[in-house]
């Protein structure tokens, strides 16, 4: 039986190797001050400075682009969705067809305000003496 090949070193595996510079800790005390979030200083390092790597990289780009096309689509879907409701709001609507009897008219209601002033009677208010009437007598 052959020996097993040691895996391949990975592509970037001298930035690891690398100490954090003072930036990279400022960074890292400020995430774990804003977030609350004790961050690791070798992660937050790495991040750093593979993040313009990561993504040019292949992988990245035809997520982008699989995402691109994913919300393409749904905005097409959306305006034929809008375009289909404008069709269906300009389109004449048809009425049903009438019944073959005419409909008997309803009696009208008597006015409210009518039938409220028959059911209350006027009440005669005794007339208000002046300031002259009331010195006269």
């Amino acid at each position: 039986m052959a020996p097993k090949a040691a895996p391949a070193p990975a592509p970037r595996a001298a930035l690891a190797e690398k100490d954090p510079t003072p930036l990279h800790e400022n960074f890292a005390n400020w995430l774990t001050r804003e977030t609350g979030y004790e961050v690791d200083l070798k992660t937050v390092q790495l991040a750093a400075v593979l993040r313009g790597a990561f993504q040019k990289s292949e992988e990245n780009q035809a997520d982008l682009e699989q995402r691109r096309a994913a919300a393409e689509q749904r905005v097409a879907a959306r305006e034929e969705r809008a375009q289909e409701r404008a069709t269906k709001a300009a389109a004449p609507k048809t009425e049903p067809k009438a019944a073959a009897a005419p409909a008997t008219p309803k009696p009208k209601a008597p006015k409210k305000a009518a039938a409220a002033e028959e059911a209350t009677p006027t009440v005669a208010r005794p007339a208000r003496r002046g300031r002259r009437a009331a010195a006269a007598s």
